[in-house]
């Protein structure tokens, strides 16, 4: 009977326990999500709010400045014209088997005679860096203004978190991101213009578009993917009338390289959005992941 007795009690008294404890543990996961749902209010609106201001103003000027670049390296075109126009040049293309290595032919000879491939990654890096670090001051003010607003959230569950801090914890998580798209993007024809290292954010985060190797290896650095669909056009025209160039056949490829500046700043626009709007998929993300931890591990059981 004493030992029926003891066996119960102990039954009832583990029950009482595991009871306390589940209770302990829910009140805790409410607790964490809660904090955490809170932190994420005072984060993501301002966060969007600085995205779209990046992406209207930051992408729209770095058209206008590649347009520019273009429009000056195309003010002389008539040695490339006279060129692309030759029979040499004519020959050399009848050559080639495929689209892609007439149209790799139609490039190098650009890249010969109007902006060589090294400058134009030259300029891309340039406004990269100008670009980059605006988006970079951007987020370091940013995380100071949240790092304030969120040590209001946490106060009572440990030491303050200073901005620093954050900045440090948020921005490694962007860097591993930026890593692995990096090293995504890399194939036999093409590599993002990054290169192998990931330097300051913001820069490297708009380095990220595309080169495409042409021709032989280290004959061409790259040639930015963004060029080759704004050049298509007059690419297109020109192997058109590839077999009929009566008229003014060079004057109508010189109006369309006139204009070349145009469309390569809309596509390099296009471009740096894309490149934006994945880096601030990347801050929401770390800013996510973030606020979680940091609400495991400062919410406890008591």
């Amino acid at each position: 009977m004493h030992r029926r007795r003891f066996v119960q009690q102990s039954v009832i008294g583990g029950g009482v326990l595991l009871g306390g404890a589940g209770l302990l543990f829910a009140r805790r996961s409410y607790a964490r999500e809660a904090v955490v749902s809170k932190m994420l209010d005072d984060a993501l609106p301002s966060l969007t709010a600085s995205s779209n201001k990046a992406l209207y103003h930051l992408a729209g000027r770095a058209r206008d400045e590649m347009k520019r670049y273009f429009h000056g390296k195309c003010l002389n075109v008539e040695g490339f014209v006279t060129h692309i126009c030759s029979n040499d040049f004519m020959e050399r293309v009848s050559r080639c088997d495929t689209t892609d290595e007439k149209e790799a032919c139609f490039l190098q000879a650009f890249c010969s005679r109007i902006a060589t491939d090294a400058e134009i990654l030259d300029r891309v890096e340039m406004i990269a860096a100008e670009i980059g670090g605006e988006l970079d001051d951007e987020w370091t003010t940013y995380c100071a203004e949240l790092s304030l607003k969120w040590n209001a959230r946490i106060r009572g569950y440990g030491s303050p978190l200073t901005a620093d801090e954050l900045t440090t914890r948020l921005t490694g998580l962007i860097r591993d991101d930026l890593g692995q798209a990096a090293r995504s993007a890399m194939s036999d024809s093409q590599r993002p213009a990054v290169g192998d290292t990931i330097g300051k954010i913001g820069e490297s985060a708009v380095l990220l578009l595309p080169l495409v190797r042409l021709g032989k290896i280290g004959l061409l650095i790259g040639i930015p993917v963004f060029l080759m669909l704004a050049a298509k056009h007059v690419w297109d025209y020109f192997i058109a009338r590839l077999d009929d160039r009566r008229g003014e056949f060079q004057t109508a490829i010189s109006s369309r390289l006139a204009l070349l500046g145009n469309r390569v700043g809309s596509e390099f626009e296009r471009e740096v959005h894309h490149r934006i709007t994945d880096l601030h998929t990347w801050q929401e993300q770390s800013i996510r992941s973030t606020a979680i931890h940091l609400a495991q591990e400062r919410v406890s059981l008591i």
